[in-house]
């Protein structure tokens, strides 16, 4: 071979390599933009009906159901979560994605059809399965596109869009409210969830890692259980009847006894994998997960209620509170990215607990009384969630086999969903137990105070579980 034809031959492989280098940081690039775009819908739906409440029930009627439309909305989507996982490992995380997308378009013009209050919960339920899939095949599938040295910086972008969703879904829905009407703020996911759609389509589908299937049996024994359970930790806030209530808890308690029957007959058939429940660090970071996002979401939503007792301001500074909250998990996701290589998951989980644990000792020394305080204890909260919650996600995702990576990822998000639902619902019974017990002027102000503490206590019990994790990888 003559040496012109070998410089051309090693020319054409150049530029080939090149090209295929070229189309795919494009097609990541595509997959980031349309994944980014479909989690601020999934995120800003779950935060904009808060805004709206008033005006829909005063147009379709029936008010006394409305607290039916967010909590009908977050047991769909809580439930969907582990299913999501399974199904990115089976089928793959792209085509898991679309199906999701166009479910969660779908019943999003079913919610802006809706004509009646019964209608319109039962439409955010079917819409709360589709933005429950769109959000956790987010992280799944971000976790299977990108490495081990990547996963922290992605996770960091991700957080980033939920804190822009928690900020500018009641903005947008109050816009919308005012101009073209509460409809279009669900009919236009439809445009926007096919473009989603369109970037993650351009992506080549990823041959699906694992073969498991879920048994019938033990797929109706988790939904019975954790249904039951999410029912019970909202009873109080339903006002659900003592009858209802004992329904609820045998209903919760056959799902757990079957579905363990089920898993000790075939493991595998477990909707989340048995490994990530028993296994050591993979625990770990899911009981830190759900620490944190209990001590963030409970203390979001006690602190205006506390600094309205003691007359500190009025209703309209909660969105204060939450913007700190959500810019602190923002920009602790954005410096554990940094600092989780070199510190490893350990390092960045107590610079967390730390922070989780300052945060509500913060508020108990005058987070009731002062505005100053209350905002820098839960930009405390914020940044110690951003630190445990990117911890926990990478560290499983790093860690977990190949082909249950999905199963892990969903994993996490399931327990970061359900420890804002304990959070709020469990420090809400503290605050009302220390109110009974109190008597005197300060009452009001004193039970707010100890529910700070139990939040204090437990960001020390995630500070204290930070140790289980190794100091690197």
């Amino acid at each position: 071979m003559s040496e012109t034809s070998l410089s051309s031959g090693i020319g054409t492989t150049d530029t080939t390599a090149q090209s295929q280098s070229a189309d795919a940081r494009s097609n990541r690039t595509s997959l980031l933009a349309g994944v980014l775009l479909a989690l601020f819908l999934a995120a800003a739906d779950s935060t904009v009906v808060g805004s709206l409440l008033p005006t829909m029930a005063n147009q379709l009627g029936q008010a006394d159901l409305y607290p039916w439309l967010i909590s009908a909305f977050l047991l769909t989507s809580v439930l969907v979560t582990p299913l999501a996982g399974f199904a990115a490992d089976r089928y793959g995380g792209r085509t898991t994605m679309l199906a999701a997308l166009l479910a969660f378009a779908a019943t999003s013009a079913a919610v802006a059809a809706a004509t009646t209050m019964p209608l319109l919960i039962a439409a955010r339920a079917a819409q709360g399965i589709g933005a429950g899939a769109v959000a956790a095949l987010t992280y799944v599938v971000i976790g299977q596109a990108f490495g081990p040295d990547e996963r922290a910086r992605m996770q960091a972008m991700l957080s980033a869009v939920w804190g822009l969703a928690a900020v500018a879904g009641p903005a947008l829905g109050t816009a919308a409210e005012a101009t073209v009407g509460w409809r279009w703020v669900f009919l236009i996911n439809l445009p926007l969830a096919a473009l989603a759609a369109f970037l993650v389509r351009r992506v080549p589908p990823a041959q699906a890692q694992s073969s498991r299937t879920i048994s019938p049996g033990a797929l109706l024994s988790f939904a019975l259980a954790l249904a039951g359970a999410l029912l019970l930790l909202e009873a109080p806030a339903l006002d659900f009847p003592v009858l209802v209530v004992i329904a609820l808890a045998v209903v919760t308690t056959v799902g757990i006894v079957g579905h363990v029957v089920q898993v000790r007959r075939k493991p595998q058939a477990a909707v989340v994998p048995v490994a990530f429940a028993t296994s050591g660090e993979p625990r770990t970071a899911a009981l830190l997960t759900i620490g944190a996002a209990a001590v963030l979401y409970a203390s979001v939503t006690l602190l205006p209620l506390a600094l309205a007792s003691h007359g500190t301001v009025g209703d309209t500074a909660s969105g204060l509170f939450v913007m700190a909250g959500a810019l602190g998990w923002v920009v602790g996701s954005a410096v554990c990215a940094g600092l989780l290589k070199r510190f490893g998951a350990r390092g960045t989980a107590l610079i967390g607990g730390l922070l989780l644990t300052a945060g509500p000792c913060v508020l108990v020394l005058g987070g009731s009384e002062s505005l100053v305080l209350a905002v820098i204890g839960e930009a405390l909260a914020g940044l110690g969630t951003g630190f445990v919650a990117t911890t926990g996600l990478v560290h499983i995702q790093n860690t977990s086999p190949v082909q249950w990576i999905g199963a892990y990822t969903a994993g996490v998000t399931l327990c970061r969903n359900i420890g804002a639902a304990l959070g709020i619902n469990l420090i809400a019974t503290v605050q009302l137990i220390a109110a009974d017990q109190r008597t005197g002027t300060d009452t009001a102000g004193g039970s707010y105070q100890a529910a700070f503490v139990a939040l204090a206590v437990v960001g020390l019990l995630t500070l204290t579980g930070a140790f289980r994790l190794p100091k690197r990888g």
